[in-house]
């Protein structure tokens, strides 16, 4: 079988592969992601494996730096499979993968290259000698499926999460999509320094969450109310709307008001806008109950009998054991 690569194909043709093979709608392995790397300061590379002009595997990969002029590879949610051929042609076309990753290594100075595939085995990752390191993205989620009516959605709610949507309503809570991201900003980042207070959470550095609203597809939404004069913002989500898939990736909340339930509303609320838009499946983006409780049990209270899909975890393919044994002892003392 000859392989090739392509670090040209179309972000078109490349957006249409990823939307095809990714069991998480693949946001993370788009050509919009790849440029919003960019915009954040990184070096990546858009690497595409043929057979006979046809795609195999495709990945984003972005350089991080490290002291001393070093880096890692990170590919986010991929690399991304074709789902069509036979599980021995995705191990051939991922080994001749990473064999290239290995080449453009050598000339960052990059060590290891980590993954965290959205895939639900891990024989790939194993047979091709890669290590299991926990997660990056995160390993569980909760994910709707949006092809049920809002009735049926509402019916399989926990009895407290429909009553606090209803208490939301009763206040008068309603969404709003911000038309200008950037000028609403500065509402979203004052909500989400007092969330990352309270919750003791670290958030992304503020000009990082500016850039992400600048991708296709991602949308800044507040929770309102016609209640207050103000017209203040009491939640407010950063959601991606993806081909047949939408996206609670960041959500920030004010405690002074949080008898008004207005994040529920506002989950509520971006649901029925999803089945709207055509989406089918609705990602809350990580569910873990030891790691995030609080979270955890409000985002499973809107499908409570819903199974969590997990993914294999991340993994690192070690290019240079010496320097990566001294990367990960570093780590263990930061």
């Amino acid at each position: 079988m000859n392989f090739n690569l392509n670090q040209n194909l179309t972000p078109e043709k490349w957006d249409l592969f990823v939307a095809a093979n990714s069991l998480d709608g693949g946001f993370l392995q788009s050509a919009g992601w790849g440029d919003f790397q960019v915009a954040s300061g990184r070096t990546n590379y858009r690497l595409a494996v043929e057979v006979d002009g046809e795609v195999m595997v495709v990945a984003l990969i972005v350089k991080h730096r490290l002291p001393y002029g070093f880096s890692y590879l990170y590919c986010p949610r991929g690399p991304v499979l074709d789902k069509s051929v036979t599980s021995e042609l995705r191990s051939d076309a991922l080994r001749f993968l990473f064999a290239e990753i290995k080449k453009i290594s050598q000339s960052e100075k990059a060590f290891f290259l980590r993954i965290d595939p959205a895939w639900a085995e891990s024989q790939h990752l194993v047979s091709n000698k890669l290590r299991l390191i926990g997660e990056v993205q995160p390993q569980q989620t909760l994910i709707l499926d949006l092809n049920l009516s809002e009735a049926d959605l509402l019916k399989n709610m926990k009895s407290k999460t429909r009553y606090n949507i209803k208490v939301g309503e009763r206040h008068g809570i309603f969404a709003q999509v911000s038309q200008n991201p950037q000028a609403d900003f500065a509402e979203f980042w004052e909500l989400m320094e007092k969330t990352a207070a309270r919750d003791r959470i670290k958030t992304h550095r503020h000009d990082y969450y500016l850039k992400m609203l600048k991708v296709p597809g991602v949308r800044l939404v507040f929770a309102r109310s016609d209640n207050l004069a103000s017209g203040k913002a009491l939640a407010a989500n950063i959601m991606v709307f993806w081909g047949q898939w939408c996206v609670y990736l960041h959500g920030a909340s004010d405690y002074e008001f949080r008898d008004k339930m207005a994040p529920y509303t506002l989950q509520w609320e971006m649901i029925k806008l999803a089945k709207q838009q055509g989406c089918q499946f609705y990602d809350f983006w990580g569910a873990n109950e030891a790691r995030w409780p609080g979270v955890t049990r409000f985002k499973i209270g809107f499908a409570p009998e819903t199974r969590l899909i997990k993914y294999v975890g991340a993994y690192d393919l070690v290019f240079n054991k010496i320097l990566y044994s001294g990367y990960r002892l570093m780590k263990r003392f930061l």
